[in-house]
């Protein structure tokens, strides 16, 4: 055989099935790369996305295949400990000086949060639970109007609505008064609204940045990396926190929101200005580590908690790690109320247990999801959930956006966590952990309201959907572990 006739014809076929070439190219150097620091079900279905498509897979992979921030943002990370470590020095906020007493296990619960979150559980606290939407901002706006000192505001979405423009008013007020006044909102979540608010506030002399610009893509590694964290921090002596942004649904085309928020006072206070802090230094390398910001702290009776910041600037793990816990603790009953319920492996696995020792595990969420995805993906785990013989309850009236966990009379989480894989793995999330049953019997008086407007999923009824449900469900399910 003539040796040039071989080589065209091997040149031929190559360039006949170069796109099927690079395409296995593509898959092996994907078998190398993807499991590194994955679970491995999270692995497994990239991959089999990677082999199946490949030209598919890798744009997809290059947008939201990197559940970490680039380089230069985890140089600024690395900063934190050395600010937090300042603060804890400046405040006296150390676990020895505030000792909570707790049994065994919620002991080790609040250990384990902190060292996932680095606050300790601190006494002392006035907590007040806030679920009605315009009721929480007019006591928001009320404090802003009381500041003598700073405001320091934090806000996934911040839309320059109706309400939105409320709240810019008051801090407009206040700033005129010769408060200091910061403003931190997510490039995405507050997407079409940044620019407007950033004038409108920096025109009355105010602070304002976008965290994590889109503009800056590339220095972000993957555009969906977020901080879906709610802080407000008023002088340093009052915050709110929870699952209130500051909108009007209505007013975009969106179901009105059922939220829940809370109003503190107490050493609780310092932990959220010192996570706006962080935030702050992420996106400005300011460290606003003064006697301005942190004052000594005042001790007196009040709840035992303790706050919780999660997320890709804290990569040790996410809210999961806490909800699994206090569930494997629960001895009595587990209420779940979140409008996202897509879990993972070690959850799942923690209601199963809850359920065969004899816990009641309910499970409170939107009968309608806002977002058409997460929605075919939740209602997946619905057969599962229910077969086991925990309860799920669909709440109607309106979209449940409120987010919150109470374990038997005691233990309650409350925050900006849903519990679904980006809220565990994504987003950054600010949570509150608290010990204490009074509280928690008011969450329970809230969730008997949200049950009284809700409906009882059937287990018999639910297996009988059609078809056509099951299979777009578990392909959204799948789905939803490309992350």
């Amino acid at each position: 055989m003539d040796l040039g006739i071989a080589i065209d014809g091997t040149l031929s076929w190559v360039w006949a099935n170069i796109l099927a070439i690079i395409g296995w190219i593509i898959a092996v150097i994907a078998f190398v790369v993807v499991p590194f620091r994955r679970p491995p079900a999270e692995a497994r279905n990239w991959l089999l996305l990677f082999f199946a498509l490949p030209w598919v897979a890798l744009p997809i992979y290059w947008l939201i295949g990197r559940p970490q921030y680039a380089k230069a943002r985890q140089q600024r990370v690395r900063e934190l400990p050395r600010i937090l470590d300042q603060i804890v020095r400046q405040t006296g906020l150390k676990e020895e000086e505030y000792p909570v007493r707790l049994c065994e296990d919620n002991h080790a619960l609040a250990s384990l949060a902190q060292g996932l979150g680095q606050f300790p559980p601190v006494d002392g606290n006035i907590i007040e639970p806030l679920g009605d939407y315009h009721g929480t901002m007019d006591r928001m706006i009320a404090d802003i109007d009381e500041a003598q000192r700073h405001v320091n505001v934090e806000f996934y979405i911040f839309k320059n609505d109706s309400v939105g423009n409320r709240l810019l008013a008051a801090l407009e007020r206040a700033s005129a008064r010769g408060v200091t006044c910061r403003v931190l909102l997510d490039a995405l979540g507050s997407y079409g609204a940044v620019a407007s608010i950033k004038r409108r506030l920096r025109a009355a002399d105010i602070e304002v940045h976008d965290i994590l610009p889109l503009r800056r893509r590339l220095s972000s590694s993957r555009v969906d990396l977020r901080n879906h964290r709610k802080i407000v921090v008023i002088d340093g002596r009052l915050a709110y926190t929870g699952s209130q942004n500051v909108w009007d649904p209505s007013e975009h085309g969106r179901a009105a929101n059922r939220e829940l928020a809370v109003r503190i006072t107490g050493p609780l206070v310092m932990q959220l200005q010192a996570i706006f802090v962080c935030d702050w230094y992420l996106e400005t390398l300011e460290e606003l580590v003064d006697d301005a910001m942190f004052t000594p702290l005042e001790h007196g009776a009040g709840l035992a908690a303790q706050m919780i910041a999660t997320g890709p600037d804290n990569p040790v793990g996410g809210m999961d790690l806490i909800v699994t816990m206090a569930i494997n603790n629960a001895s009595e009953e587990i209420v779940i109320v979140t409008p996202y319920f897509v879990p993972n492996d070690s959850l799942l696995t923690a209601i199963r247990g809850a359920v065969l020792r004899g816990v009641r595990v309910k499970l409170i969420t939107a009968a309608k999801c806002d977002q058409y995805l997460a929605g075919l993906a939740q209602r997946s785990y619905y057969e599962e959930i229910l077969a086991l013989g925990a309860e799920i309850h669909l709440f109607g009236p309106e979209f449940l956006h409120a987010k919150h966990s109470r374990v038997d009379h005691e233990v309650s989480i409350l925050g900006s966590s849903n519990m679904d894989l980006r809220s565990f793995e994504l987003n950054a999330e600010i949570d509150l952990l608290c010990f204490d049953g009074t509280f928690a019997e008011r969450l329970r008086e809230i969730e008997n309201r949200y049950l009284e407007q809700s409906t009882a999923l059937s287990f018999d009824e639910w297996k009988r959907r059609p078809l056509r449900h099951k299979v777009l469900e578990n392909a959204a399910r799948m789905m939803s572990e490309l992350i």
